[in-house]
């Protein structure tokens, strides 16, 4: 099955933490000429803390993290409750995955100013990020009451009610996401992953008649031979011959090894009194899985929803 990831590494997708009035620029020749105009103006005013954060960005635009550390760092010494520059430098810290230092620094940044988006935003995707996700998901929610706006908290914040199984509240957020944003990178995957997610616990239960409008739903949004082996699954629950062998065989058509398609198929082969057809895919089980050798073996063998939920 496919993975959702919160979206958190890059200095890119974190850069809204720079929250000095400008937007993310890409590397440039007029980078080191701002660099060169501050760091004259630092020299000038040593002990001004925001000439400091000024300059820590312009080093960062200019890849040098180094120096744009050291500067954040301080503008921290000379007022210890600066929250642009915890901010800052816990966005730098996040992006070098120096997770400890980022947490400490967000939170300073909060204890400042409990208001600051940014930081809010950062802290609940970095919590989300290491299995904390239900501090994460407090704070991200607390970033869309503040800012609805905010389209890569929403994102993550549903990437985390996925995996902590809230598959409702996550579909409701992707939904809200899309209908801001129709092109949103991986939004309408993620939400055929929710959609599929969700049907899986309904067949678990043994409804298979409720899991079907997930799994199509899922497979508006995404092909995937997963959502038509479910959908098979839940119609040979049903005692749908037909439907389950046309789902089973729309799996195997996306994936010819699909070993759990191809039994269940030998399966609804054998229950509509066709057993030549039914011998030839459980040979096929035998042939793609080393650990059954024999014919009744593959017979014998279970492959529902387990198959999916692991």
């Amino acid at each position: 099955m496919t993975r959702l990831g919160i979206a958190s590494g890059s200095l890119i997708v974190l850069a809204a933490c720079f929250s000095t009035g400008e937007g993310k620029e890409g590397y440039n020749l007029w980078t080191k000429e701002r660099v060169r105009y501050l760091l004259e103006r630092t020299k000038r005013e040593p002990e001004n803390a925001n000439l400091h954060v000024m300059i820590s960005k312009a080093y960062f635009e200019d890849r040098q993290p180094r120096r744009a550390e050291k500067h954040l760092r301080m503008a921290l010494k000379m007022e210890p409750n600066f929250a642009e520059a915890h901010c800052n430098l816990a966005v730098m810290l996040h992006a070098q995955r120096r997770l400890s230092g980022a947490r400490q620094h967000y939170e300073a940044a909060l204890a400042a100013d409990s208001t600051m988006v940014e930081a809010m935003a950062g802290l609940g995707t970095l919590l989300c990020g290491t299995n904390r996700r239900g501090e994460g998901i407090q704070q991200l929610e607390r970033v869309l009451e503040l800012d609805p706006s905010r389209h890569k908290a929403r994102y993550n914040l549903s990437v985390a009610y996925h995996k902590v199984g809230d598959y409702v509240k996550a579909i409701e957020h992707l939904h809200h996401l899309l209908a801001e944003q129709p092109g949103y990178p991986g939004c309408r995957h993620a939400l055929a992953q929710a959609y599929f997610s969700r049907g899986l616990i309904l067949l678990n239960a043994k409804q298979p008649e409720e899991s079907l409008g997930f799994f199509d739903n899922a497979l508006e949004r995404d092909s995937d031979d997963d959502f038509h082996f479910a959908k098979g699954i839940a119609y040979l629950r049903m005692g749908e011959m037909k439907a389950a062998e046309q789902s089973f065989a729309a799996a195997i058509k996306m994936n010819d090894e699909h070993v759990p398609a191809l039994h269940n198929l030998a399966t609804v082969f054998e229950l509509t009194d066709r057993p030549s057809e039914a011998w030839q895919y459980y040979n096929r089980v035998r042939v793609l899985t080393p650990h059954i050798d024999t014919i009744e073996a593959a017979r014998t063998a279970t492959y529902d929803e387990a198959y999916l939920m692991e």
